[in-house]
Order: structure tokens, then sequence, then C-alpha cells
């Protein structure tokens, strides 16, 4: 039986959700699509035949962090036309996989940042074994396992396409016109340079810091603050050098402080009751139990019923929280229980040594739960036209609201 332990968790809404951003560009770009489009969005992009259109995504800048860390009149908080829910788990794999391919979680598989495969869990970015960071055979393995095709470029289209990622992250962009960057000013300048070039273009473009800052130092400690403003004032800047181009921005995912770590290896009474490792992510994990132990498991869970709401895995696929039904061979991933991370700002931890560390101390916030700070995310929509920067796009727009997604 399931019992609701939280209010106020956040379910995806897949008409108001980064899916929907992908959908309307690629009705714009003439591509494949079958999800709902965004009405603000495709006003922006049919009021003016812009020569550039930039995606820009901050990973980690959620619309509720932005409200924290930027005052009203700050250029990002003005120009947000609406406020979007993210996927769950609301990370980075699951997310940005959404936003390349146009396609939900339950259609794309890449579910979290380590899934079980059989009993292996492998981390999709790395193409490694979480537990024993043993390199697949297969160094590809994640992209042959589960294959996607951009959104913007599954048939031949009349822009010229860019990738712009950072230099330390693991997975490469296959488009035309591919550059890595070191850090915020390195982006700008190369995003600067390309708006100026006369082909008609469409850029994706992605900034990692941010995320990084909070795990480190907290959501709204005085690094994380000052590199938000930062953005905030660059692309103020960054806007008004780029004539002819619309400019799309969002998140993939926000983060909430953590409050201390749960560490439920240590639990023999879970823990025995286990077929496969635990996988998917620390927030938002997935539990393959033993044939027979669904209640037992069960009810060694409930001690942690007040940090965590513990769902069978079918019960959040009846729900729609992963887009749709998936396949049978992305459904085995999931496994039988998933346990979410609310708002008291706990996560788990699956093996000894498995805690989340950056430099010398453990992460200070994250993400992956279904809080309404890990999930909302924001709809940026600022374009310039002969010069000029356009107002905020408020005409068709849902204005940011608490009221994104479902609530438990």
């Amino acid at each position: 039986m399931l019992v609701m332990k939280h209010s106020g968790l956040v379910f995806p809404n897949f008409h108001a959700n980064l899916v929907n951003v992908s959908a309307t560009l690629a009705e714009y770009l003439g591509q494949p699509n079958h999800h709902s489009t965004l009405p603000v969005l495709q006003c922006a992009l049919n009021e003016h035949n812009y020569r550039n259109i930039v995606y820009l995504v901050v990973d980690g800048m959620g619309s509720r962090l932005m409200a924290k860390n930027l005052p009203v009149k700050s250029f990002l908080r003005r120009h947000q036309a609406q406020e979007l829910t993210s996927v769950f788990p609301p990370t980075t794999v699951a997310a940005t996989t959404t936003i390349l391919s146009g396609l939900t979680p339950a259609e794309h598989g890449w579910f979290a940042w380590s899934v079980d495969f059989d009993g292996d869990v492998i981390e999709l970015f790395a193409n490694r074994n979480f537990y024993t960071k043993e390199l697949t055979q297969d160094r590809a393995f994640a992209e042959h396992q589960l294959p996607y095709q951009y959104f913007f470029a599954q048939k031949p289209t009349d822009r010229t396409l860019y990738g712009v990622m950072p230099d330390i992250v693991n997975n490469s962009l296959r488009v035309p016109n591919y550059h890595e960057y070191h850090n915020w000013r390195q982006l700008t300048r190369y995003l600067r340079t390309v708006c100026h070039q006369p082909d008609r273009k469409f850029v994706y473009a992605y900034f990692a810091d941010l995320d990084a800052t909070m795990h480190h130092y907290g959501t709204t400690a005085r690094s994380a603050r000052k590199l938000i403003n930062t953005i905030d004032r660059g692309l103020a800047k960054l806007v008004k050098q780029c004539p002819d181009t619309l400019f799309v921005i969002t998140a993939d995912h926000g983060q909430i402080d953590l409050t201390g770590y749960t560490p439920i290896y240590a639990d023999p009474a879970i823990t025995n009751c286990l077929q496969h490792p635990i996988a998917l992510d620390p927030r938002g994990a997935c539990f393959t139990v033993k044939p027979g132990q669904r209640d037992a498991f069960q009810k060694a869970f409930a001690k942690y019923a007040n940090d965590y709401t513990l769902f069978p895995t079918q019960t959040l696929i009846d729900q729609g929280v992963f887009g749709g039904v998936p396949s049978p061979a992305y459904r085995k991933h999931l496994g039988d229980f998933i346990a979410i991370g609310g708002p008291t700002g706990k996560m788990l931890v699956f093996a000894p040594g498995k805690e989340y560390r950056v430099h010398d101390h453990l992460y200070r916030a994250h993400h992956t739960g279904l809080t309404p700070d890990e999930v909302f995310v924001p709809l940026i929509i600022v374009g310039n036209q002969d010069g000029q920067v356009t107002p905020r796009y408020t005409g068709l727009a849902t204005p940011p609201t608490n009221q994104g997604g479902a609530h438990a």
C-alpha cells in the first residue's frame, strides 16, 4: 500500500517541461516532433526571422535558486517567460538527454547518473561501473545501449549546427561545428564570435560551473551567488553584442541544500532484501528486490519515511512521472521501488565510500529529488532585433508559479 509521507513533492509536467522547449525548437527547425509545444516560445521564434538561435543550458540554475540569488530586476529574472519542470530524477544525465533528444526519459532510457543493467550499475556519462569504477569494455556502452538522435539534426536543415561544451565533460556533441571552452569568459567570447558570422545557425551551448559550485559550497553561498550574478551580467552584455539573435536559456535542474546522508548500505534489513545493487541517484534511488521480499523491504524502509517517500516503481510509471510508459527494454532498469528525497534535504549513500565529495568535504547541495528547488527551471527568452533587445515575452506565457507539476 502506497502511503504519502511528504507534501510538496513536485512531479514533472510534460506540457510545461524541458522536453517541450526542444519540441518547440524542433518544430521551428522543421525537424520531427511528437510532443506539445510552448506558445510563448513559438511566439518569440515566429515574430522575427532570427539569423541565430542560441539554446543555452546553465547546469543547476533552477528558477527557485535564481529567485534566491538574483534581484527581481536582474536580467535573467526580468526575461523569464515561464517556469518549467525538469524530468525525474532531475539530474544532468536524464535532463540534458531530454534536452538534446526531444524525448522524455521513458523514451530515451538515460534515467540517471548510474543505471542498473541486470546487476551491473553503469555510470552512463563515464561508461564505467559505479561501484568498482571499472571501465566498460565498450567505451561507447551507453550510446550503444540507449541510442538517440539530437532533436535539431534528425534531418538536413538550412541552419549551420554548432555545439559548445566545457572541456571538462566526458561527452562531446556530434555536430559539424564543435567547440570546447574552459571558463565562462571563453564561452561568451566564442558565442559572440559565432553570432557575428553571416551564416544562419542553431547553437547549443552548455555551462557546468554553477552546478559544481553549489555542490561545493551550497545554493546561496557567496561563491554561488557571485557566479550566478556573473552569468546574469555576462548574458545581459552578450545579448546586446549579438544582433539578429534569439537566446533561449534554461537549466537542467535546480539544487537543494543538504542536511545529512543516510548510509542505507549499513542497514541489513534493507540489503538482505536486494537482488541488485542500488542504482539511479542518491535522492531518486531504485531498488530491485528478491522474489518474495517486497513486503519485507517496504517494512524495513518505513524507518526512513521522514526523509524519503518510497514508491512502487510501477506506480510512478502509471502516474506518468517518466513521461510515458518505458519499453520493456528500458523498464527493467528501474527496479521494483524508487525512494524520492523530500524537503528535509537528506540523500542516500549506496555503499561505503560512495558519499559525494568535492575536494576535502561532502557535497553541501545536491539534486535528483522532487522538491520545488530541484524540479523547477526557468524558460528565459530574449532576442536582439537590429541592435534592440526585445522586452520580456509575456503575451502568451503562463506566469512563473508553483503550479508547474502534480504534487504528492
